[in-house]
């Protein structure tokens, strides 16, 4: 699972990256290393992606531009767009019915299938 996944570096205002990565215009090759976007069609399991809609820390398009990669390697994944949410985790109800729907999610895709006994004749 992932919340408010940060995929590119340059869909991030945050001056902060530029003290590791450089400017983007003058290190164009440090933010396509830093980026997920590439490592989508090595997805191993189903990824459930949540971000807030009005998140204004992590852009909305970060989760989008991964759900397209995903979509187009052909990975299963899910997306849970959080309507009027920002980018911290609600403090009301909302929240234990998030933390519900992510549990249902590692259910439902990580389960572990009972080991098969032999027949005893």
């Amino acid at each position: 699972m992932a919340g408010a996944p940060l995929i590119d570096q340059r869909l991030y205002d945050a001056c902060w990256k530029e003290r590791f990565l450089g400017p983007p215009t003058r290190y164009p090759e440090h933010y396509e290393m830093s980026s997920l976007l590439a490592d989508a069609p090595r997805l191993g399991r189903p990824l459930l992606l949540t971000h807030g809609m009005a998140d204004d820390n992590v852009s909305v398009a970060n989760t989008l531009r991964l759900s397209d990669a995903l979509l187009a390697a052909g990975k299963p994944h899910e997306v849970l767009p959080l309507s009027g949410m920002a980018h911290a985790a609600p403090t009301d109800d909302t929240f234990a019915r998030l933390l519900g729907h992510q549990l249902e999610f590692l259910r439902r895709h990580l389960a572990v299938r009972p080991a098969t006994v032999p027949c005893q004749a």
